[in-house]
């Protein structure tokens, strides 16, 4: 099972469509927790992704700067996955700011 990030753009006439999504293994709890992103990636479900935009940036950086957390990561998963997330859901959320949060 994994964890899935999805922004959802609603126009005015036309159905709501899934612009961005992505999806990672959820053993990264612990990472994210450290990073500070949990909340605004586990507990954003409605919000605008303008919203949690900031948050996520820093939370890049602490993944990317702090080597410290690699000893979080489960076994079979390198660092560079949880960076990739993070910056794939960063320029999600920059680019289509307007859009809904759903998580699953």
């Amino acid at each position: 099972m994994s964890f899935q990030f999805q922004l959802i753009r609603e126009d005015e006439d036309l159905p709501p469509a899934i612009v961005f999504e992505d999806s990672t293994t959820p053993g990264l709890v612990p990472v994210w927790e450290a990073a500070g992103v949990y909340d605004a990636l586990y507990n954003s479900d409605g919000q605008r992704a303008r919203a949690v935009s900031r948050a996520i940036a820093h939370g890049l950086d602490r993944v990317s700067g702090d080597a410290s957390l690699a000893g979080l990561l489960p076994p079979g998963v390198a660092q560079g996955e949880a960076i990739r997330f993070l910056e794939n859901v960063h320029r999600a959320c920059v680019t289509h700011g307007a859009a809904w949060i759903r998580t699953r």
